[in-house]
């Protein structure tokens, strides 16, 4: 018998009904799939517009940009090899797959959401210089891609789909097994170190990093830099709008992926409970794209950030400036002539 069995559990049919099982393992299942509708609709919606416009000249749409990529990965390819590998029989790499994706839109998102609250942080309190401009913009999130791939193929060397068990000689009939997609036992030793890894690197760092950007705004609003962060407080709107979106997705998917891979008692309760946990973490690009709704005066514009003041409100020295460099050549000429 395979070394990964031992993951395996039954269900007994005298704890939760049958019925009830399979009515909510189907709801979890369409959850998944209006799910990988809308990523896949929404987010093709956001980058068709990012390039039909040509947007990219701006950082904000560049981090808009990774993060649509990600969802839509997750729409298009994380969500349907999970539904898949529910249902099929050879789900190895459906498996291997549906991780390795999971975890490396994981990984993008919020390095995304730290870069870009590091970027708008710079432009706050260094309005002289421009140290992070698009093009460096363009250059970090490549490599932060470039790492996430990286970093996240210890997921496809781990992670395995545990066999179905055949009936046993003795058990009641009504008995039924679920196959996961959890840690092969072969690398026992490694599941401790990768896991705290996965949690320091992908969770708890970024939004230590955000946080703390975020309360030294929070400092600098009761300085000389008031009026500059209130020019900028839209655009701290949506950071806080984006980190709060995925801290409130990623903490019950990192929650149950520890306990799912470290506790050796298994049930059907975790079981639905994981599933459950993962479609809510796919839910994470349907709130993005209502953020975007809701910043859309920001989101995918070729609008300036000086130009937005505390709610999309242009400030009057930049429209009384253009009428008076303007005037006054007319004025010379008139004079000359």
């Amino acid at each position: 018998m395979n070394s990964s069995s031992n993951w395996s559990f039954l269900a007994n049919r005298s704890s939760t009904p049958a019925s009830e099982e399979e009515s909510f393992f189907n709801a979890i299942v369409f959850l998944d799939a209006m799910s990988s509708v809308f990523l896949v609709f929404g987010n093709f919606f956001i980058l068709s517009l990012i390039r039909k416009k040509r947007l990219l000249g701006r950082s904000t749409n560049v981090f808009i940009f990774s993060i649509a990529v990600a969802d839509f990965l997750n729409g298009s390819i994380a969500i349907p090899t999970h539904i898949m590998f529910l249902y099929q029989r050879e789900t190895i790499y459906l498996c291997k797959c549906f991780r390795f994706v999971s975890f490396l839109t994981k990984t993008v998102v919020p390095y995304t959401i730290v870069f870009m609250t590091v970027e708008k942080t710079m432009r706050i309190l260094c309005p002289t210089r421009e140290i992070v401009t698009v093009a460096r913009c363009m250059f970090c999130t490549s490599l932060l891609w470039f790492f996430s791939s990286s970093f996240n193929i210890w997921s496809v060397v781990l992670f395995t789909a545990v066999p179905v068990l055949p009936p046993v000689a003795g058990e009641p009939e009504l008995e039924r097994t679920y196959k996961r997609c959890v840690l092969n036992q072969r690398f026992m030793a490694l599941h401790q170190f990768f896991l705290l890894m996965d949690l320091f690197v992908l969770f708890l760092i970024p939004f230590t990093v955000v946080t703390s950007l975020l309360l030294v705004l929070v400092f600098k609003y009761f300085t000389i830099l008031r009026e500059r962060i209130l020019t900028y407080f839209f655009v701290v709107k949506l950071l806080l709008a984006l980190s709060f979106n995925v801290l409130i997705t990623h903490t019950p998917y990192q929650v149950i992926t520890f306990l799912e891979n470290t506790s050796n008692v298994q049930s059907a309760e975790l079981f639905f409970l994981s599933n459950l946990l993962t479609s809510v973490f796919f839910t994470r690009g349907i709130w993005n794209l209502v953020i975007y709704g809701y910043f859309k005066h920001y989101v995918c514009q070729k609008q300036n950030l000086a130009s937005i003041r505390a709610g999309n409100c242009p400030p009057k020295t930049e429209t009384l400036r253009l009428p008076i460099h303007q005037s006054r050549p007319s004025h010379t000429r008139q004079n000359i002539i």
